[in-house]
């Protein structure tokens, strides 16, 4: 962890302030698809267990997460209805057959089999409403059988956070110390933004985890890492549509931040430290 680095880039997100940092999860890919199944069926607890049981299976796409979100709105609405736990079931494995699960299919059917008869469906359906966030995180990491921290049970919980923000306005509070969901994006930024040596894991996450503290004591209350991660998982993804040229990757990345509504000269600065380790590629010969 480069401690310079990290400090210049938490004063940077620090200063758009703390709703400048929320802006960014209205832009995240899931939050549309939330959005307009909420619209069109009735049962928000079935729409959530969907969602966060789709999650799991958001990693090594045949695609985007842009064309994972759009293609399980298509065959939720497809689907017609969403009344029972069945009809979670029949979307997930209709949504498993579309081109962008394509790859590892095999491993993850099996790990949607192992989520969907576990206990944590009928779990989530009964309790979440009265269970601490950190309670619904242990049970679907149980439910998979895998670590709490991976990548693809906490940005579940992302995914979860986000729904009860769509229907309630309100966040969930989740522990202090939930990590960064680290994915390609992030240690994409991560290495462009200069405040890690190396992109292996366990240094990406503790570097954020720094970024999280010194921005929540700047903006004055704790900034979750899943609400950081939006804006970095964002600008992950404009920097490597651009092939990391610096050139474009600043014009693209100031154009979202204008887009998100983050004002000059804040989303200038953001920008500049977001990318300042960006090396020029070099001219194929």
């Amino acid at each position: 962890m480069r401690k310079e680095r990290v400090e210049v880039v938490s004063d940077a997100i620090a200063d758009i302030g703390y709703e400048g940092i929320v802006a960014f999860d209205q832009f995240e890919p899931e939050y549309s698809t939330i959005e307009r199944l909420y619209q069109e069926f009735e049962d928000f607890d079935l729409v959530q267990l969907l969602v966060i049981c789709a999650t799991t299976q958001d990693f090594q796409l045949n695609g985007d997460a842009q064309a994972f979100w759009r293609t399980l709105t298509e065959v939720s609405l497809e689907h017609g209805v969403l009344e029972s736990f069945a009809d979670v079931e029949a979307i997930l494995w209709e949504f498993m057959k579309t081109p962008v699960n394509a790859r590892l299919k095999d491993m993850k059917s099996a790990r949607l089999e192992k989520l969907l008869s576990s206990g944590f469906p009928d779990w989530f359906l009964t309790n979440h409403r009265n269970a601490e966030p950190f309670e619904v995180w242990e049970q679907l990491a149980a439910g998979i059988e895998n670590e709490k921290r991976k990548k693809t049970v906490v940005l579940s919980m992302k995914i979860y956070d986000i729904a009860h923000l769509i229907e309630t306005g309100e966040y969930l509070e989740f522990p202090y110390d939930i990590p960064i969901p680290c994915d390609l994006q992030v240690e994409r930024v991560s290495e462009t933004s200069g405040i890690v040596d190396a992109t292996e894991a366990n240094e990406v996450m503790a570097a954020w985890a720094a970024v999280m503290e010194r921005v929540s004591e700047k903006i004055g209350h704790h900034i979750s890492l899943l609400r950081i991660d939006s804006i970095i998982w964002q600008a992950g993804q404009v920097i490597g549509n651009t092939g990391e040229s610096p050139t474009t990757s600043h014009q693209a990345l100031d154009a979202h931040f204008q887009e998100v509504g983050i004002e000059v000269p804040k989303r200038t600065t953001l920008t500049n430290e977001l990318t300042a380790a960006l090396e020029p590629q070099p001219t194929k010969s």
